[in-house]
C-alpha cells in the first residue's frame, strides 16, 4: 500500500512538472491551418509578403527557427520581433505581423525552444527564452545596425518572455505583453485549483522535479518583478474572461510598474482572444502607444 502511494505521487509531481517542460503540441502544418481556417489571418496576404527564413544559434546548444518578414518600405529602421506563446510556433503570431507591418515595422517571428523547428530543449516558461531572445535582438543589431529601432510583442508564455527579457537587455525601445502571467508559481497555483483540484503544496515539491530536470526553479519566472524595476515602457493587453492566465496578473502588473505604461483589458475576450475579439481598437491602443513611447 504504502509503495504504490509513493508511486502515485511520483507520477503525479512527473505529470505536474511535464505541464510546464513538455508541452503539448501540434505539428507545425497543422498548427498553421488550424490558425488559416479559424480566419486568424488571411493566408493570401501572408503568402504575398517578402519573406526569409534562416536559423539562430543559441548560447544552449540548439538552434531558433526564424521567420523575417521585410516591410516594402526598407528605409524605415524599425523591427518588430513577436514571441509565440506555450505549446505553439511561430504561426501564432502571423495574425499580429500586419499590425506593425502597417506602421513600417519589419518583422521577425521565431519558434522558441522545443517548439515549431527549433531544437529541443526543455520549455522552461520564460526563464531560458529570455536568453534566447538576447541572441535574436544580437542578429536585429548585426543584421540591420545598431540604430534600428527594437521593439518586441509577446503573447501568453511569450509576453512572459519579453518582459523578463527586459531585465537582462536594455536595447529593446519599448514592450507589448499581451496576456502575460506575473508570477509562475502564483499561476501554477491558480490552475492547480481551477483545473486539476490537487493540493497546491505539490508544486512546491514538482518545482524540485522541475529544477532537476530542466536546470530553473520557479521563482525565477517572475515578470512582475522584472517589471517593478525596468523604465522600458510596456503595454500590457488582457482578456476580462481570462481564467487560463487570469487578468488579475496584468492588472498587478501595470500597478507595479511605476511608470511608462499602459494597460488594455478587453470586453469578453478569454485566453490569447483579445486581438480577434476587437481588432480595430486593439490595432489602435498599439499604434497609440507606439507612438507615444517610441
Amino acid at each position: 500500500m504504502i509503495k504504490f502511494i509513493v508511486l502515485w505521487v511520483f507520477e503525479v509531481l512527473w505529470f505536474l512538472s511535464d505541464l510546464v517542460i513538455k508541452p503539448r503540441m501540434l505539428p507545425y502544418e497543422k498548427g498553421f491551418q488550424r490558425e488559416v481556417n479559424c480566419k486568424k489571418f488571411d493566408l493570401q496576404t501572408y503568402n504575398n509578403r517578402i519573406k526569409q527564413n534562416f536559423r539562430i544559434k543559441s548560447d544552449y546548444g540548439y538552434t531558433l527557427y526564424c521567420e523575417l518578414i521585410e516591410n516594402e518600405k526598407k528605409e524605415n529602421k524599425k523591427i518588430a520581433i513577436l514571441c509565440h506563446g506555450f505549446g505553439c510556433a511561430r504561426y501564432g503570431c502571423i495574425k499580429y505581423a500586419d499590425i506593425f507591418l502597417k506602421q513600417g515595422f519589419h518583422v521577425l517571428m521565431y519558434d522558441h525552444r522545443n517548439h515549431g523547428l527549433s531544437g529541443k530543449a526543455h520549455t522552461s516558461m520564460g526563464f531560458y527564452e529570455k536568453y534566447d531572445l538576447v541572441n535574436v535582438v544580437d542578429w536585429c543589431c548585426n543584421h540591420y545596425g545598431e540604430d534600428y529601432k527594437i521593439i518586441t510583442y509577446g503573447e501568453s508564455m511569450g509576453a512572459a518572455t519579453v518582459l523578463l527579457h527586459l531585465g537582462i537587455d536594455n536595447r529593446v525601445k519599448c514592450t507589448i505583453a499581451d496576456c502575460s502571467y506575473s508570477d509562475m508559481k502564483a499561476l501554477l497555483y491558480h490552475q492547480m485549483k481551477q483545473y486539476y483540484h490537487l493540493p497546491c503544496f505539490l508544486i512546491h515539491i514538482a518545482n524540485y522535479f522541475i529544477y532537476f530536470r530542466a536546470g530553473f526553479w520557479l521563482r525565477k519566472v517572475s515578470p512582475i518583478d522584472v517589471v517593478s524595476q525596468t523604465d522600458i515602457p510596456v503595454l500590457f493587453i488582457h482578456g476580462k474572461r481570462d481564467n487560463f492566465v487570469p487578468t488579475y496578473m496584468s492588472k498587478k502588473m501595470y500597478d507595479a510598474k511605476k511608470k511608462n505604461k499602459a494597460i488594455y483589458l478587453v470586453a469578453k475576450a478569454k485566453h490569447a482572444e483579445s486581438y480577434c475579439m476587437n481588432r480595430e481598437e486593439y490595432e489602435k491602443r498599439v499604434e497609440d502607444f507606439l507612438k507615444k513611447f517610441l
